[in-house]
């Protein structure tokens, strides 16, 4: 149950405790391991077979406000993440497994704001095929080439390698009868450059 990533989880607890982290960043982490136990008993959940994701329509504007909530772990407001809300009001709702989206777009925006020189955004439109499609980009330096080749460790590369793996995991089980299913894209037209990734639903 991957219990080499779990023992880091607890290693970096300890030592933001040591640290003694003011309030909000004490929260901010406290979100991001909550939500990496998650993501571990998801992955253990699908090893076993007994993975069921709890698909439904959801309100998009109320989905994307509990998603502003969600800390980005923003450095001292250096950072502005701003959330365009024309494809939210345009789609109105969608079915789809709210909360495990919800952490992959949380976790998406953590990595966003980490890179991001001054700006992150959010953004949601319907896809060129059908479906929908959330976006996070950031003015950041972009993906490396050999991440953009190799994209196993891109929402892991200062973390424990769980995101891309549970992302990509949630997004494909979305599927409809026709056989269309989820997936995550990631490239670097992204704000001047920037790192972009697209969660696609169908």
């Amino acid at each position: 149950m991957h219990f080499e990533l779990f023992e880091e989880l607890i290693v970096v607890l300890a030592l933001a405790i040591g640290l003694g982290l003011a309030l909000h960043e004490a929260r901010a982490l406290s979100n991001h391991i909550n939500g990496q136990l998650v993501q571990l008993l998801t992955l253990y959940r699908e090893g076993e077979g007994s993975l069921r994701l709890s698909i439904d329509d959801r309100e998009l504007f109320y989905f994307v406000e509990e998603l502003r909530l969600e800390p980005t772990g923003s450095r001292d407001g250096n950072v502005h993440v701003s959330y365009d809300m024309n494809g939210v009001d345009e789609i109105g709702t969608w079915a789809f497994d709210a909360y495990q989206i919800k952490l992959v777009l949380a976790d998406a925006l953590r990595n966003a704001v980490r890179h991001a020189r001054q700006e992150v955004t959010f953004s949601l439109r319907k896809g060129t095929h059908g479906g929908i499609e959330f976006i996070v980009c950031d003015d950041g330096p972009g993906y490396p080439e050999h991440i953009l080749k190799n994209d196993e460790t891109i929402m892991g590369v200062h973390g424990s390698g769980l995101g891309l793996r549970f992302a990509r995991l949630v997004t494909s089980r979305h599927r409809t009868p026709d056989g269309r299913c989820g997936e995550i894209l990631i490239d670097n037209s992204g704000i001047t450059g920037g790192g972009r990734l697209r969660l696609r639903l169908p």
